[in-house]
């Protein structure tokens, strides 16, 4: 990955992403984080993305869990 990819900013709201597109970005943060050295505004702006991704990943599963544990209760009634 480049220095350009790493340092652009994804605009998309949170709430609109698939879970796939929430962990890509946050693991582009996650290596951006890891290979450069940045400023304390770029720093602060990728730990509030990567914290909101997070949060939605964790809404997703939990809502998918939810949704999985309904079914297959059906299933067995």
């Amino acid at each position: 990955m480049n220095t350009s990819d790493t340092n652009k900013v994804n605009e998309t709201p949170v709430a609109e992403m698939t879970y796939t597109a929430a962990m890509t970005e946050l693991e582009k943060i996650m290596q951006s984080l890891r290979d450069s050295s940045c400023d304390v505004d770029t720093l602060v702006a990728r730990t509030q993305r990567a914290a909101a991704l997070i949060e939605h990943c964790r809404s997703r599963l939990t809502a998918t869990e939810e949704t999985l544990a309904r079914t297959l209760a059906a299933l067995q009634g």
